[in-house]
């Protein structure tokens, strides 16, 4: 792909540009969960890759083209998605599922086949689905603990 060294720095830069609007109290309070989430899944990015679930593309130097999207929008989507629908459980898997949803088969998965991210292979779209279920329950328990921790300090 032409310009792949832009598109990549666009990719995890672009979405940056939003964090300020989230307001400092937010993302002090959401960024370690945020951190927890990338984390994880670069370590299912791995697992999944030796079991040839997917399969992800070379990118630009310092990083794979899946850094690029897990640093760039899925990390940021995670911080907006926490600020406005933590504490609403019922609300934050509707908005999830149906973010996540959109994005499997209405067009996400084309979009980083096409620009080179990556590509599903032995998974099939309801089971990366089912995948990204898992995810948001862990960003969302993992948050509950920092919060649950956070409450039990301060009485």
């Amino acid at each position: 792909m032409k310009n792949s060294k832009l598109f990549y720095l666009l990719l995890l830069i672009l979405p940056w540009l939003s964090v300020p609007l989230l307001g400092r109290t937010a993302l002090k309070r959401y960024l370690p969960a945020g951190i927890f989430i990338c984390t994880f899944i670069k370590a299912i990015d791995l697992f999944g890759e030796k079991k040839k679930w997917w399969k992800f593309y070379k990118g630009s130097t310092p990083l794979e083209s899946m850094n690029y999207f897990n640093f760039g929008p899925y990390f940021v989507t995670s911080l907006w998605m926490l600020k406005h629908t933590y504490g609403k459980f019922p609300l934050y898997m509707i908005s999830n599922v149906l973010l996540q949803i959109c994005f499997i088969y209405f067009g996400g998965i084309k979009f980083v086949e096409r620009y080179r991210i990556f590509s599903l292979k032995k998974l099939k779209k309801f089971q990366y689905l089912v995948i990204d279920f898992i995810r948001a329950l862990l960003l969302y328990g993992f948050q509950y603990l920092i919060d649950l921790g956070y409450h039990k300090r301060r009485s």
